[in-house]
């Protein structure tokens, strides 16, 4: 079986070929510009479609279905991307409609936190585990989840959205426009912020400005860094940061009572100096019951779950 996989992410669109196993055989990214308008992007990302196949001597009318992973929010039933964050430009794009009409093939179609936790459920090192969470701890906190064996959609396409759970009623301002939410405090993009306004308000002389160059340079790798060499600042916001993402990821296993929870960028990036402090710090928030039969970890496939993520949708919108 040949199977067409495109993921989009916020800063590149990658496309692979594979197969219902996982095996892959090629994959190519290019830039998801955000000035990019809707023609030009999927222009360029035809002929990037159009470059993996050829380079594996495939032709499109063999391919049995394309399958893409892209942020949401979106409408699967519709097959459009409502509101894609860093494309402000766009609005209820018909992605399903535009790849369609191109290659005249199967296209199926969901987010990026889903496919995520459909690639580790079908091709992972836990595979066919029948109760798992996928949290992407990156950019944003997307969550994807497989419960009794099915991946959970939710009436319009919002289940599995943890990210956006509050954790106080009066925290800082997410980009959802609530306050408070699992996102505001731990996605990497408003815990940079929340880090640089602080240093600002506050006058810090920290390693992590040292670190990222300059104030407005900061991510959350620089804070990382700056605690893992003491800097009494960093070593604050980065505990505060663990606090809360073990906060949020109690909640998930309160709720859910999964098998397995795969966390993404920054548990990959950090290892044990994420991972051991959170797993001291889930004790205060989650029953011993629950906790002690979780596996949390970084996610199993690395740097094979882009190019798989759209692999999975195709596999799973075969099944259905």
């Amino acid at each position: 079986m040949h199977l067409l996989g495109i993921d989009i992410g916020g800063t590149k669109t990658l496309v692979a070929l594979g197969d219902e196993t996982g095996a892959l055989r090629a994959s190519e990214r290019m830039p998801t510009q955000s000035s990019d308008s809707m023609d030009t992007y999927f222009g360029r990302l035809f002929e990037l479609c159009e470059r993996v196949l050829a380079g594996t001597s495939t032709d499109i009318k063999d391919v049995d279905a394309i399958g893409i992973s892209a942020p949401g929010p979106l409408n699967t039933k519709k097959g459009i991307l409502i509101t894609p964050p860093n494309n402000p430009g766009w609005r209820d794009v018909p992605v399903v409609q535009r790849i369609s009409e191109r290659f005249d093939r199967p296209v199926c179609f969901d987010n990026d936190a889903n496919a995520a936790v459909l690639a580790e459920y079908l091709f992972g090192d836990y595979k066919g585990t029948s109760n798992m969470v996928y949290l992407t701890c990156s950019t944003g906190m997307g969550g994807g989840i497989i419960a009794n064996g099915c991946l959970v959609q939710g009436v319009n396409d919002m289940g599995g959205e943890v990210g956006h759970m509050k954790l106080s009623l009066k925290g800082p301002k997410c980009g959802c426009g609530q306050e408070g939410c699992f996102e505001a405090y731990c996605g990497g993009r408003n815990f940079a912020e929340r880090t640089k306004k602080a240093i600002n308000d506050e006058a810090v002389d920290t390693l992590i400005v040292k670190l990222a160059g300059s104030v407005d340079a900061v991510t959350a790798v620089h804070i990382a860094r700056g605690a893992r060499e003491g800097d009494a600042f960093a070593v604050e916001v980065w505990h505060e940061f663990i606090d809360r993402l073990a906060q949020g990821i109690a909640n998930v296993i309160q709720v859910l009572n999964p098998k397995i929870i795969l966390l993404g960028t920054i548990a990959i990036k950090e290892g044990p100096f994420l991972m051991d402090p959170l797993m001291e710090r889930l004790k205060k928030y989650a029953w011993d019951w629950p906790l002690s039969v979780c596996t949390i970890m970084p996610n199993t496939l690395v740097d094979r779950l882009s190019p798989l993520c759209g692999i999975a949708v195709a596999v799973e919108g075969l099944r259905k």
